[in-house]
């Protein structure tokens, strides 16, 4: 990182949590590994899992990756830091 794009605040050691955003689902990906190309988002691995069977079908390509991910909000929870001075 160049000088000029580092922030110069101070460092405040502050608690936080994470929480699961119950509106978006955990969403798989299948993603082949050749040409990079991928399935799209879904919530079923399965889904994933046939897209990466169909595209070897369609190509021969033989090496797949399965990833997951899930969306989270982030939100203090330190006693001592209101969230009042966040927004100041």
């Amino acid at each position: 990182m160049s000088a000029g794009n580092s922030h110069r605040g101070r460092f405040l050691p502050i608690e936080w949590t994470l929480t699961a955003m119950p509106a978006l689902h955990m969403c798989h990906v299948g993603k082949c590994l050749v040409c990079g190309e991928h399935s799209t988002d879904t919530a079923d691995p399965d889904e994933a899992q046939l897209w990466c069977l169909r595209h070897a079908g369609m190509t021969r390509h033989p090496g797949y990756e399965m990833s997951a991910f899930q969306f989270f909000s982030a939100r203090i929870t330190d006693p001592v830091v209101g969230e009042s001075s966040l927004s100041t």
